[in-house]
Formats: structure tokens, C-alpha cells, sequence
């Protein structure tokens, strides 16, 4: 194994244990609906390990796939907390999530 190879690993992994302890902090701080911290926890070390092993252990791998397998765990734990945070409304097709229940100056729902 090179010097790069063992740098790069081990920069990568570190870089994987920082961003699960961000989303463990952050899971338990939210209280996500489906799951428990430290699953997703878990899923951003499996994805994020994998691609580095891909990465380290294959030197044909390409590239856009070893991203891809990176970003999958933090990926899937915003969608689930995004979900976790505003999901039980019903969804309305006419308003944005970020908008208020009442239109500020009143005419959206005159003009139609």
C-alpha cells in the first residue's frame, strides 16, 4: 500500500465518522419518525465505507459511481428528516411548504 493510498483512506474515514456523528446528532435532536439515530448513523458509515474500500481497493471504479455510493446515506437521512419535520400535513398543490396559510396582500385567491 502507498503513502497516497493510506492518506487517502484514512482521510476518508475520518471524513465518514464526522459526517455520522453530525447525522446521530442530529437525528437525535430532530427525533426522526422512521428509525433511530443510530441506524442512520450506521447507513451513513456502511455507504461512506463502502466507497472508500471502492475507492482505495478498486482503481478502476469510476468516479460518478464512488459519489454516488458516498452521498447515498446523507441523502437518504435528509429526505427522511425533511419528511420527519413536515410530513403529516396534507398536501396542497396550490401553496409552497415555506408560504403561509394566508396569502399576504389576499388577491391569489381572488384573481381565480
Amino acid at each position: 500500500m502507498s503513502v497516497t493510498t493510506a492518506l487517502v483512506a484514512g482521510g476518508g474515514g475520518v471524513a465518514v465518522a464526522l459526517i455520522a456523528a453530525a447525522v446521530y446528532r442530529d437525528a437525535a435532536r430532530v427525533g426522526v419518525d422512521l428509525g433511530s439515530p443510530g441506524s442512520w448513523a450506521a447507513l451513513v458509515v456502511l455507504t461512506g465505507g463502502a466507497s472508500v474500500v471502492t475507492f482505495v481497493l478498486v482503481p478502476d471504479a469510476p468516479l460518478p459511481g464512488v459519489l454516488v455510493l458516498t452521498a447515498l446515506g446523507p441523502l437518504l437521512y435528509l429526505l427522511e428528516r425533511d419528511d420527519s419535520m413536515n410530513g403529516d400535513d396534507a398536501a396542497d398543490p396550490t401553496h409552497l411548504p415555506s408560504q403561509s396559510g394566508d396569502a399576504a396582500d389576499g388577491s391569489d385567491d381572488s384573481d381565480r
